[in-house]
C-alpha cells in the first residue's frame, strides 16, 4: 500500500549491510536512482537487488539530482559527505553518529540551516514498536514522573573484529560507546531529557584495540536528590546478544527486551504498582519477529520532508549524545589520549 505522500528519488552512499537495509525500506512509490561505494562490487550488488545506477562516486550520484541521499559510510565520512549533499540541494539521512564529534555535528547543523534542507540521523531504535510504545507510555504521565532508567546493549563481535574500521579511532571516533552506546544515549535523551554525565567507566577487556570494548555510564545531576538519572552499559563482550531497557516511573516499571533477530523477539512489559505496593499487576505486549524500524523511520522522514514536522532523531539529538560520549572519554585518561588522534 502506498502512503499518502509524494514520491522521493533517492541515492545511497555506502552499500554495506545498512545501505541494503535503507534501500529495502524505501516506500513503494520512491525511486532509487543510484548508489556508490568505494569497495568494488558493492554498489553493483545493491542496485542489482534494488534498482538504480552504479555511480563511480558521489559527484556522479548527485548529478542524478536525487531528492534525498542516504549516507551509510564509515564514521569519518558521514559529516563531510552530508555537507556535500546539502550543498547540492538534497535532503540527507545520515547514519548515527553523524560525524566524529560535536564539532562536526555542529558544522553539519549550520550547513543544514544554510541549505534549507532536512537532515535525519539514523536513530532507528526509536522506531521499534515496543520502544515507541514505551516512550508514549512514559511521556503520557499516566505512570507518574520518570525516576530512573537502566539500559543494557551488547554483542560479542566476530573473528577479526579488532581489525575492522570500528576499532580504528581515526575512522570510528571511538569504540562500543559510539557503536551501540549512541543508541542508548539517544533513547535516554528521548525518555528522560538531556541528563548530564555523572560518571563513566571504560574498559578494553578482550579485543586488542585502542578503543573501549565496554562502557558503563551514570547520567544525572550530582546535587539534586530527586532528579531523574540513568545507568547504561554497552559491551562488545556480551557473548549472547542482549538489548534491555527498564524505566522506573512513580507507579509502574516499564521494560523492553529484544530487538528481533539475534537479540530475540521484542516485548514490552508494564508492571503496574498497586496503592499498597506488593506484587505488581503485569501487562504484556509482543511484537513479532519482523524488524519494522527501518521502514517506519523512513516513512517518518519522508512525511517530515513534506510537512516540515519535527524529526524524531535529528542533529540536535546527535549533538547531545556526542557531548556525553566526549565527556566520558575526557574523564578517562587512556581514552582521552585515544580521542586526541581523531580528526576534528
Amino acid at each position: 500500500m502506498r502512503s499518502a505522500r509524494p514520491p522521493l528519488s533517492v541515492g545511497i552512499v555506502g552499500c554495506g549491510l545498512i545501505g541494503h537495509k535503507r534501500a529495502q525500506s524505501l516506500g513503494t512509490q520512491d525511486t532509487l536512482l543510484g548508489a556508490t561505494d568505494p569497495a568494488p562490487g558493492r554498489s553493483s550488488e545493491l542496485v542489482g537487488v534494488h534498482g538504480g545506477r552504479v555511480c563511480a562516486d558521489i559527484e556522479e550520484l548527485l548529478a542524478l539530482e536525487p531528492d534525498v541521499v542516504v549516507i551509510a559510510a564509515t564514521h569519518d565520512q558521514l559529516a563531510p559527505l552530508s555537507e556535500r549533499v546539502l550543498g547540492a540541494g538534497a535532503h540527507v539521512l545520515v547514519e548515527k553518529p553523524a560525524g566524529l564529534g560535536t564539532g562536526q555535528v555542529e558544522r553539519l547543523i549550520r550547513a543544514a540551516d544554510a541549505s534549507g534542507r532536512r537532515v535525519k540521523v539514523g536513530f532507528n531504535h526509536r522506531f521499534h514498536p515496543a520502544l515507541a510504545e514505551l516512550a508514549a507510555e512514559v511521556h503520557s504521565g499516566v505512570h507518574g514522573e520518570l525516576m530512573h532508567l537502566r539500559a543494557r546493549y551488547g554483542h560479542g563481535g566476530r573473528i577479526g573484529y579488532d581489525r575492522e574500521w570500528r576499532a580504528q579511532p581515526e575512522r570510528s571516533g571511538g569504540g562500543e560507546l559510539i557503536d551501540q552506546g549512541m543508541h542508548l544515549l539517544d533513547l535516554t535523551h528521548w525518555l528522560a531529557g538531556p541528563l548530564p554525565l555523572h560518571s563513566a567507566l571504560l574498559r578494553t577487556h578482550f579485543w586488542d584495540t585502542p578503543v573501549e570494548d565496554n562502557a558503563a555510564l551514570i547520567l544525572g545531576e550530582t546535587d539534586d536528590r530527586t532528579a531523574a538519572w540513568a545507568m547504561l552499559h554497552v559491551s562488545w563482550t556480551e557473548w549472547k546478544n542482549l538489548f534491555s531497557v527498564e524505566v522506573y516511573c512513580r507507579t509502574a516499571k516499564l521494560q523492553v527486551d529484544g530487538l528481533v533477530g539475534s537479540y530475540g523477539a521484542q516485548r514490552l512489559r508494564i508492571y503496574h504498582m498497586s496503592p499498597g505496593l506488593g506484587p505488581p499487576e503485569l501487562e504484556e505486549h509482543s511484537y513479532g519477529e519482523k524488524d519494522l524500524s527501518w521502514a517506519t523511520e523512513w516513512e517518518h522522514f519522508a512525511a517530515a520532508i513534506e510537512s516540515g514536522a519535527p524529526l524524531l532523531g535529528g542533529l540536535e539529538d546527535a549533538r547531545y549524545a556526542w557531548a556525553r560520549v566526549e565527556d566520558a572519554y575526557a574523564s578517562a585518561a587512556p581514552y582521552a589520549e585515544m580521542r586526541s588522534t581523531v580528526p576534528s
